[in-house]
Order: C-alpha cells, then sequence, then structure tokens
C-alpha cells in the first residue's frame, strides 16, 4: 500500500490523503516517484493545501490506478448552542417545587438565570448561540398557548454578551409546558443554518418538568400523555438531523417529571454518563451553585471537542486510521478513549478522551488515512 498523509495541528487546518491503488501495473520508465518506491507516479493537483502550500495538492497514484484517491482541506468545526428555555409560570415555584417562595426557598426563575449568565459569560468566545424561550404567552390552557417560528436571539458570532441580556429580559409567566413544538422550532432553524454553515450544532433544553402540551407550534392542546410522547419524538428527530439535546432539569423533584426528562436525556444522544440502573440520565441542578457547575461541565467540553469533518466518506469506511502523535487509536463507539464516526454518513470523525487531551493539551499532531480495500494500515 502506498499512502500519504498531511499532520494537523487542531486549531489550522489539514490534509487527508488516500492511500493509491496496489494491483495496478508499474508505470513507463521514468516516471518512477521518490517518496514510495518503485512503480508510484506524482502529479500535481488544484485544491489542496499541502505543506502550507495553498492551491496546490500532491496526488499519488499507481500507474493511475486511484483507489479513493483524494486530498481535501479540513477545519475543526466551530460550535453553536441554540437554548430552548422553559419560561412557564412553574418556574417561578420555589426549589421544593411548591408554590411559597422565600429567602431560604427560592423560585427555579431566580437560580437558572444567574446560572446562564454566568455559565455564558466564561464560555469559550468562539461559541455562537441562539434562544427559544417558550411558551410566547399564556392564556390559562395549552389551546391558548402559543409557539411560533419566532426566534429571541438568531445564532451570530461573537454573541455572548446578547444572549445574557435577552435572557436577563425573558419573564417566567407563560402558560403550560409546550416542549414538543419547542424543539420543534429550533430543529428547523437549525436545518436552515447547515444549509449555509457546518459548524457543530447542539440544543441545550432547561425545563422544570415534564411536557403538558401536546402538538406542534400553532395547534397545542392538553394531553401529558401525547405531550410526553411528542417531546421525545421531537427530541429523537432533532438528533436524526444531527443535533443532540443537553436536558437540563431545574429542581425536577416528581418521579413523573424525573423519568420523561431521563427519556429525553436519552432520545437526545448526550444523557450523564451515570448508567446504573435508576440514575438520572438527565443533568439535575437543585440551586444556583449546581445550576451554574452542571451548566459549565455541558458547554466547555463541547466547546473543545476533537471533531474533524471530512469532505466526503471515506472509500472504505471500515479501513481508516486515525493517529495521534503517530499512535493508531481504536475505534471507540462507547466514545470513552479513541475515535468514532460522528454520523451514519461518515461526515467527521472525533477523538475522545485522553487521546483528545494530548491534541488539546500539548498542540500534537493527528495523522488520517483511508485504506484501500483488504490493505491493512500499519
Amino acid at each position: 500500500m502506498i499512502r500519504a498523509a498531511v499532520f494537523l495541528a487542531l486549531a489550522g487546518s489539514f490534509s487527508i490523503l488516500a492511500c493509491a491503488g496496489v494491483n495496478a501495473p508499474p508505470p513507463p520508465p521514468g516516471n518512477a516517484g521518490t517518496g514510495g518506491g518503485g512503480g508510484m507516479t506524482t502529479t500535481t493537483g488544484v485544491g489542496g493545501h499541502i505543506n502550507g502550500t495553498a492551491g496546490t495538492g500532491v496526488v499519488v497514484g499507481m500507474g493511475g490506478s486511484m483507489c479513493g484517491l483524494q486530498t481535501f482541506d479540513v477545519n475543526r468545526k466551530p460550535v453553536e448552542i441554540f437554548m430552548v428555555l422553559d419560561r412557564s409560570g412553574s418556574m417561578e415555584d420555589g426549589l421544593d417545587d411548591s408554590a411559597s417562595v422565600s429567602a431560604s426557598n427560592p423560585s427555579k426563575w431566580s437560580q437558572l438565570v444567574p446560572a446562564l449568565t454566568a455559565t455564558i459569560a466564561q464560555a469559550d468566545p468562539t461559541i455562537s448561540w441562539g434562544l427559544k424561550a417558550f411558551p410566547e404567552k399564556g392564556g390559562g390552557s395549552c389551546a391558548n398557548d402559543t409557539v411560533t417560528t419566532k426566534i429571541d436571539l438568531p445564532i451570530a458570532a461573537n454573541d455572548a454578551s446578547q444572549l445574557r441580556t435577552t435572557i436577563m429580559g425573558v419573564m417566567d409567566n407563560g402558560d403550560g409546558t409546550p416542549t414538543a413544538a419547542a424543539i420543534g422550532v429550533a430543529t428547523n432553524y437549525l436545518k436552515q443554518l447547515s444549509m449555509t454553515d457546518d459548524s457543530r450544532k447542539y440544543i441545550l433544553l432547561a425545563t422544570d418538568g415534564e411536557p403538558s402540551c401536546a402538538g406542534q407550534a400553532g395547534s397545542l392542546s392538553s394531553n401529558s400523555t401525547t405531550a410526553r410522547t411528542d417531546a421525545v419524538a421531537a427530541v429523537t428527530a432533532a438528533a436524526t438531523a444531527g443535533f443532540h439535546t443537553f436536558v437540563v432539569g431545574v429542581a425536577t423533584t416528581k418521579a413523573n417529571d424525573q423519568m420523561t426528562l431521563n427519556q429525553l436525556a436519552v432520545a437526545g444522544l448526550e444523557p450523564s454518563s451515570d448508567t446504573r440502573p435508576g440514575a438520572t440520565r438527565f443533568f439535575l441542578a437543585s440551586n444556583q451553585q449546581q445550576l451554574t457547575t452542571t451548566l459549565e461541565g455541558i458547554v466547555n467540553p463541547v466547546a473543545s471537542n476533537c471533531v474533524f469533518p471530512l469532505s466526503s466518506p471515506p472509500p472504505v469506511p471500515e479501513n481508516i486510521a486515525v493517529k495521534v502523535n503517530g499512535m493508531k487509536t481504536p475505534q471507540d463507539t462507547g466514545h470513552t478513549a479513541g475515535w468514532d464516526y460522528t454520523d451514519p454518513s461518515y461526515t467527521a470523525v472525533q477523538v475522545y478522551g485522553s487521546f483528545c487531551d494530548t491534541i488539546k493539551n500539548n498542540g500534537n499532531s493527528v495523522e488520517i488515512v483511508f485504506g484501500c480495500p483488504g490493505v491493512n494500515i500499519p
């Protein structure tokens, strides 16, 4: 097997070069390359960044036979977090879930807002933020609640300060919790953005309990059973579209509420790491300090994930090597220590655990090699 690859730095761009064919006849005399032994030809193509030179790429072949040969630039994807914020009237209740609010039993909302603003203030400044608060108004029943396609804060670069200001202007006086409708609006909005950018997009749902309003934007009804089903379906649809959802429960104490938020967290593909039987899979926080710690524990790792997009899938998806400091890392579907594809279409890889830490902390390089069918990558 003949292969070539260019090392990458985490913050910069890099190139990936697939292997050349292995069964082609040797080239005519005089065309032997110098980089891989007899029979290798080297030609110059357009479109790559090789050894720091923009505009041209080196194409390695063997007698004109190419095995998925391609060169392309890859940059680490930026992060966009779209917040879906529950402003229903129950957020005015105390942390013990009662209507009795006092200095020793402050409201959920009074704990959530400063935790959100503190988290946003200290977060990676490269994160782009967006916001949808729901419901938009209340009328005493789900039928009178409103969820429209309105976006309280569209996602934009360098908008952390604007998000903090927007959140502080939201009032917690809506009626009902139409979670499915709000997630649906968020998903459709993120899909539209995906047509023009390839950023990593996440939904962060902050709520104090289970959904109470069924249906989608513009058509809500009071059916708690259907509301739960609809919400899980909405979060599942978001994950299928490529937008994972983190679920934060604000002083969520009731068993039914916790069960539903667990289901949402699992469906969103970003549950907590505690897999013990009966464990809380959503991120539960019961006061301002816990909320701040929880939110920072979600936002900061997301911003620093080692995700690298591929402009096209590997020719043999099961034959790819991801190397850190020259050491081949294992493919790890458990996402603990190694690498895995981020989606079923093989459009990006993510490095996890200590390998990602090595890349981030030491600025070490990564090599990604595409293999040909039946050819082992050393």
